[in-house]
């Protein structure tokens, strides 16, 4: 039997639904549209090309946001605008073009929490995972009650198998914020890889009562239902898994409950 638990990395939620989503991107291309214009009448302006970038990051394009953040900076040597930047080339996946940019901007104090934050999730993405802590406890020293940043530094230990560091982190983040489905379910997760399975179901169970359509988090319980020797149990869990659209584990179903 294949035993492979889940593990998100990810620890920003997009609470908006699918009209507010299209409401935002019809609102950034009228704004697009009339910064342009106003870039037409006014090509040395560096604010309209600010602001034309904020909304085509916004809207998805990535690209010209950092080609206006460029603009913007050339008329208005702001550092703030190189963060901008930063956070634009983020976005479209140019991590180390990021990272040197964050670098550049350090000296703005009162973004230094969210810079080494974001200097922290670029190495995560790039597997640097010591890189990562590293940075993520910098962050914590200027913001201890960013939950967000014990998430992901959690994240990193235990990718380096750290799973003792990674469940000190996720119990910092729910003594901060006891609504995060994803610090009880990487919890849960680290538990089990340490085979503390009683505890570790109970974390998904958490998971779950917040965040009852997560499949991952179901296919988690189940294979701790299993460890367990609770096959019945399992395979309602792994049943409703796939209902909810993780066809990838029907296999695991008709191997454990058939």
């Amino acid at each position: 039997m294949l035993i492979l638990l889940s593990i998100s990395s990810c620890s920003f939620l997009d609470s908006r639904n699918k009209s507010s989503k299209e409401k935002h991107t019809i609102i950034n291309k009228e704004i697009i549209k009339n910064y342009s214009k106003a870039i037409a009448k006014n090509p040395n302006n560096f604010f309209f090309y600010l602001e034309r970038g904020k909304s085509r990051q916004n809207f998805g394009d990535f690209k010209g946001a950092i080609k206006d953040f460029n603009y913007s900076f050339k008329l208005n040597p702001d550092k703030k605008f190189i963060f901008y930047r930063a956070n634009a080339k983020f976005d479209y996946g140019d991590y180390s073009g990021a990272i040197k940019d964050y670098e550049k901007v350090i000296s703005i104090k009162d973004l230094r929490d969210e810079i080494f934050f974001n200097i922290g999730s670029a190495k995560l993405t790039n597997l640097n995972y010591q890189g990562a802590i590293k940075n993520y406890s910098k962050a914590i020293l200027y913001d201890e009650s960013d939950s967000y940043a014990y998430v992901n530094r959690g994240n990193a230990k235990f990718k380096l198998n750290d799973f003792e560091g990674a469940i000190e982190d996720y119990s910092k983040s729910l003594s901060i914020n006891n609504k995060s489905f994803i610090s009880f379910n990487n919890n849960g997760v680290s538990k089990y890889k340490l085979g503390n399975f009683k505890s570790a179901l109970e974390d998904f169970k958490k998971s779950l009562k917040i965040n009852p359509k997560n499949y991952n988090t179901l296919y988690n319980k189940a294979l701790t239902y299993l460890q367990l020797k609770d096959k019945k149990k399992a395979c309602i869990d792994l049943k409703k898994s796939i209902k909810l659209g993780k066809e990838v584990f029907e296999d695991e179903y008709l191997k454990i409950c058939n």
